[in-house]
């Protein structure tokens, strides 16, 4: 096993500097194919592209340095290969990151800047430039490249200087690209997130569309209509105005919500069981969630309005049928963010689960009752209610009725639940299925974990509660003697309630009013504690409980996994307590 405690992720799918070259998206070409100009034999340059999904990291191990070492373009272009080695240049150094090709758990997905300059593609992830990032990687310097074109970094850093501005109040996880959480003490106040605090998870620049040209387009190889392919091109006034409307209140969620805390529990396992943390990505706390209303049109009446005569376009099953019986096993959503290897952002849903109405899945134009905002897919993107945000494309371009599952890295290798062999082995992701729905999960908003209040015998703790798939949430417990016993919580769910309650009438605020499948929303909930006679500090613990009677674990043992995904272990703060005034 590697021990080491470098931080990157890198990964990519093959392409040929060629092609690269000649993509069709010549405008993102023209700022992003700026490898350096002088390399001899670029046929099989690769990409280092770090952390590209949830600004992950991962561990490999290098040769040691060699001190004043010149460089050539020419020789740093030779080491393009496993077999001849595969180094990298950044700002005029080299480094050789040969052992990581195999070492690391994306395996045959990964590919290396190889022989290349990986400052262009630094530039799109930007959180490389931190200054823990570039210490580490200086650990592996082998030498002076012979010289560096300072003007093509200058060029990609520009792929950031036409994104959004963001409110003040969000919680900035990294800069470029942006990513950023709702302000914890604030979501109790929001149970409907105004749009400005709405986390924002973007994993590349955020794309300027025109709508003048902008068109969703819906195709298909294998389903024919007038014995051709299908293939249609809609406007968004088309989509707007020529089908049926649902609007829905849905939360989403960031896989990765709350990686903080797996990070922090496999920092200290790892020191125990001297090995190096397994556990890669973004460093998000409890605020990557966020709940709106959400306004489009059904996925199932889209595709029924075109496939479908006029008289059987609410006969959801002789859809699924039709499509079924031409071949179609899923149906794949690709957005407009692109990366530099020409590979888009992409998801996809079995055909069973996209089409089944229960599951109220829309293509959404609206957010909060207004357009769709650029950082969050103006000017469409697919809402699948219960799901993790990844499989929620923003920036939707294409929808596709496909016989296989979408080929997009963030469908194949990433946002997959991928744990540890007892060896230290890390296993391939090749065969796991990719995460759809969220676990039951629950946090504390209020008070804020370090925060110092006045000893009046009880406090007032609140937060939310959610569980994926339409699953309501029906107990949150807190705690102060780490689960020996329990205070039962207030809930105030945010979705309606089950059907049969049209009035909206929860009567005594029963968690049977939770039971229906189709709660997608968040739940609020305050609990007031008796402060423990005598303490000066108090850890607070919360778990919940969905409609399903799943339960969150006590810690992160079981649920330790690479990418530091669906972390769900009871929720800890710790206050202080004072005799005083505050």
């Amino acid at each position: 096993m590697i021990r080491s405690s470098v931080n990157f992720v890198l990964i990519s799918a093959s392409k040929s500097f060629n092609q690269f070259r000649t993509a069709s998206n010549k405008s993102f070409h023209k700022k992003f194919g700026v490898l350096n100009k002088t390399i001899s034999n670029p046929k099989k340059i690769t990409l280092f592209l770090g952390a590209l999904s949830c600004g992950g990291f991962a561990v490999f191990y290098i040769t040691k340095p060699k001190k004043n070492n010149v460089i050539t373009l020419e020789e740093l272009a030779r080491h393009n290969s496993k077999e001849t080695g595969v180094w990298v240049s950044f700002k005029g150094k080299v480094y050789d990151v040969t052992s990581f090709v195999d070492e690391h758990p994306g395996g045959d997905k990964i590919l290396l800047a190889a022989g290349s300059d990986v400052g262009p593609f630094w530039s799109v992830y930007a959180f490389h430039y931190e200054e823990h990032v570039l210490k580490i990687l200086n650990k592996y310097y082998i030498g002076e490249l012979e010289q560096l074109d300072q003007s093509d970094e200058e060029e990609s850093a520009s792929v950031y200087d036409s994104d959004p501005k963001r409110s003040p109040l969000l919680s900035i996880v990294t800069k470029r690209p942006f990513n950023a959480e709702t302000s914890i003490p604030l979501i109790n106040d929001n149970p409907i997130t105004p749009t400005e605090l709405f986390f924002v998870r973007n994993h590349l620049p955020v794309p300027t569309v025109d709508l003048k040209t902008y068109r969703l387009e819906i195709t298909s190889p294998v389903v024919k209509t007038n014995n051709q392919s299908l293939k249609l091109s809609l406007k968004l006034e088309d989509i707007q105005k020529n089908y049926p409307q649902k609007s829905l209140i849905s939360t989403i969620v960031c896989a990765g919500n709350r990686r903080r805390d797996m990070i922090k529990f496999d920092i200290e396992k790892a020191q125990m069981e001297d090995r190096s943390p397994y556990v890669k990505g973004l460093s998000w706390s409890g605020g990557a969630i966020s709940t709106a209303e959400w306004t489009g049109v059904p996925l199932v009446d889209l595709l029924a309005y075109h496939l479908l005569p006029v008289n059987q376009r609410t006969d959801y099953q002789a859809l699924r049928n039709l499509l079924k019986n031409a071949g179609v096993c899923h149906i794949r959503f690709d957005g407009l963010d692109i990366d530099p290897t020409g590979g888009v952002f992409g998801s996809s849903l079995p055909i069973d689960l996209a089409l089944d109405p229960n599951r109220e899945i829309i293509v959404a134009y609206e957010m909060n009752r207004k357009p769709l905002t650029r950082d969050h897919g103006f000017p469409l993107r697919i809402i699948i209610p219960g799901s993790i945000g990844a499989r929620q494309v923003k920036w939707l371009s294409q929808i596709t009725l496909s016989t296989d599952e979408s080929e997009s890295f963030w469908q194949q290798g990433d946002y997959k639940y991928v744990l540890p062999m007892a060896d230290g082995h890390i296993p391939s992701t090749s065969q796991l299925p990719a995460i759809l729905d969220y676990p039951v999960q629950s946090l504390i908003c209020t008070p804020s974990d370090g925060h110092t209040i006045e000893n009046t015998g009880t406090i007032t703790v609140s937060g939310y509660a959610f569980s994926g798939g339409g699953r309501g949430i029906i107990s949150v417990r807190v705690s102060t003697d780490n689960g020996k016993s329990w205070h039962e919580a207030e809930l105030t769910p945010v979705s309606p309630p089950a059907e049969g309650h049209p009035d909206n009438d929860l009567k005594n605020n029963s968690p049977a009013e939770n039971r229906s499948m189709k709660q997608w929303a968040w739940t609020m909930w305050s609990a007031k504690i008796p402060i423990p006679e005598g303490s000066h500090e108090i850890e607070l613990v919360c778990s919940a409980v969905d409609s399903a009677y799943n339960t969150q674990p006590e810690e992160c043992t079981a649920s330790l996994n690479v990418r530091g995904l669906l972390t769900n272990c009871w929720h800890r703060i710790k206050i202080k307590i004072s005799e005083t005034k505050v």
